[in-house]
């Protein structure tokens, strides 16, 4: 006997919560009027009318709201979004009970927002922002790594070494085949394949007939010609690979050739460190709580994703931070440079800043406008680089420091110098970096500065907090550069509007999610003691 039967069809009667929801979802498309990101389906659909494509099989607003929303609840696949626009009541609303399914919806993300992707992200989060009056002149920057879609097993290194052992090779072969090839740089596919042609009509050769099985005689000329194609066969595969590769990664996986092999914080915290995955080097710059900027990067770590941050933020908001934070990841000359340069206070922490703030590796070396002093209150003699060393940095200076036997600090100062029973102690330092160091130290040092800091670590973090686990993101499912950037908007955007729906509940937004104590010090860092 059948007992799970349904026994006659009915109608959902919207309940007094889901008019309450609908209220949410209409303040959610007067957001979307008012960012005007309408404009960029309008022009997408003039160039679709001149293409001849046809028009859109659904009403191409009403879709774009959709997914945006359904990226809110954490539905972040065409797959999902097409059943929610089936069983949803919130979807089937918005939608108009209309039901595309996954392909149209994918082939919509590609066409209508992927293109314009930052004018989306950041006009709806502009409107957010209006919306709301939100405070975004102090900016807090982070990264993490997530784990691309691609098999980790499939990676490729990049091939210098082989490059470089068998550009040897083939020199070697030319000078066999009396051909020069001055330049000391390395031998290109194309100057090589003209080498080998010009061998070839010199010595009258026939490569058509060249016997390339064994126990055969080949001459000489055959001899070198066939080397040489087994050599050009080899070195169009290397330059191949270092294309793909470019010039800022070493690596590169066959599945999704813009991931680079990266150790996950998985792989750091379960000590496989040694175990590389396919990832991307996500970026967010977070203020009030809302990621007002994103960006997907190749490189493993994120000393140079600080200054295109900033510049995607410029481009699409007109102006800089007032304020900006970021962890030591991102203390380095260039990136100090470019916020003075942009009037931008310094609230990046230094890359020593952990051994600082705990003692174990104190600053050794002041900077004064005079010149440089240690920790016992000497002076140090600037001194030429020339027959001592190179200088390891640009527009660096070398300093000497004497009488380092009889200094009680000497323990510290020499830790990890290599001649330790020396007299002396040399200093290699940049003046102009270690000012702005120093300006960055007493800003972090400061009662807004921990106020700046600590906040900081509760939004970034907080933000991925949101991403990875409310969100379960922990994987990217696009492959493609441009796909995985995209994708990476939309979950930030989600991210974005779940926090505005949380207004509509009657939460509040603060700038400040922890605020400084009246009585708060400038903190001080331990100073060394005498040994």
């Amino acid at each position: 006997m059948n007992y799970f039967n349904i026994k006659r069809p009915f109608f959902i009667v919207p309940s007094t919560r889901c008019c309450e929801e609908y209220e949410k979802i209409d303040k959610f498309l007067e957001i979307l009027n008012k960012s005007e990101i309408g404009k960029l389906i309008v022009q997408e659909q003039k160039k679709l009318k001149k293409t001849n494509a046809g028009n859109p099989e659904y009403n191409p607003f009403n879709l774009m709201a959709t997914i945006i929303y359904c990226f809110s609840k954490f539905k972040s696949t065409v797959r999902e979004i097409e059943d929610l626009c089936k069983f949803d009541l919130r979807v089937m609303y918005m939608m108009e009970q209309n039901n595309p399914n996954h392909a149209i919806i994918g082939k919509f993300i590609n066409r209508y927002i992927l293109p314009y992707q930052y004018e989306i992200f950041t006009d709806i989060t502009k409107a957010i922002i209006a919306e709301l009056n939100i405070d975004i002149n102090t900016q807090y920057n982070d990264g993490t790594k997530i784990e691309a879609n691609a098999n980790k097993y499939k990676f490729v290194w990049k091939p210098t070494t082989y490059h470089k052992k068998l550009d040897i090779k083939i020199k070697e072969l030319l000078l066999k085949m009396n051909i020069e090839f001055n330049n000391k740089n390395l031998i290109k596919s194309f100057q090589f394949n003209e080498s080998i042609k010009e061998y070839i009509e010199r010595e009258n050769i026939d490569i058509d007939f060249i016997n390339t099985s064994k126990g055969k005689r080949l001459t000489k000329g055959q001899k070198n010609c066939k080397l040489a194609y087994k050599y050009l066969i080899k070195l169009l595969e290397y330059e191949e690979k270092e294309e793909i590769c470019g010039k800022n990664r070493n690596s590169y996986y066959k599945t999704d050739k813009d991931a680079t092999a990266m150790v996950l914080k998985e792989d750091y915290y379960s000590k496989t460190s040694h175990d590389f995955h396919a990832g991307y080097n996500i970026q967010v710059m977070v203020s009030s709580g809302l990621i007002t900027m994103y960006g997907v990067f190749q490189n493993r770590d994120d000393f140079y994703t600080f200054i295109p941050m900033n510049n995607l933020y410029y481009k699409y908001y007109k102006k800089y931070p007032k304020n900006e934070c970021a962890d030591s990841g991102y203390g380095m000359y260039d990136n100090y440079r470019y916020i003075k340069k942009h009037n931008i206070t310094n609230y990046v922490k230094i890359s020593t800043w952990s051994g600082e703030a705990n003692g174990k590796r104190p600053q050794l070396f002041y900077t004064f406008n005079d010149g440089v002093m240690c920790l016992n209150t000497c002076i140090g003699e600037e001194i030429s680089f020339k027959g001592i060393r190179h200088p390891r940095y640009k527009n660096s200076k070398l300093y000497k420091f004497v009488g380092c036997n009889n200094c009680k600090y000497s323990y510290i100062c020499k830790k990890y110098v290599k001649n330790k029973n020396d007299d002396y102690r040399l200093y290699e330092s940049i003046p102009e970096y270690e000012f702005l160091k120093e300006e960055a130290r007493k800003n972090l040092q400061s009662p807004k500065g921990i106020e700046i800091r600590i906040n900081r670590s509760i939004q970034v973090e907080g933000a991925f907090g949101q991403i990875k686990q409310n969100m379960q993101y922990t994987r990217i499912r696009r492959r493609g550069l441009d796909k995985v950037s995209c994708e990476i908007m939309l979950i930030c955007l989600g991210a974005n509007i779940r926090k505005y729906f949380s207004t509509l509940d009657g939460k509040k937004i603060k700038s400040n999610y922890w605020k400084k104590q009246t009585n708060l010090k400038e903190e001080k860092f331990p100073f060394p003691k005498q040994k």
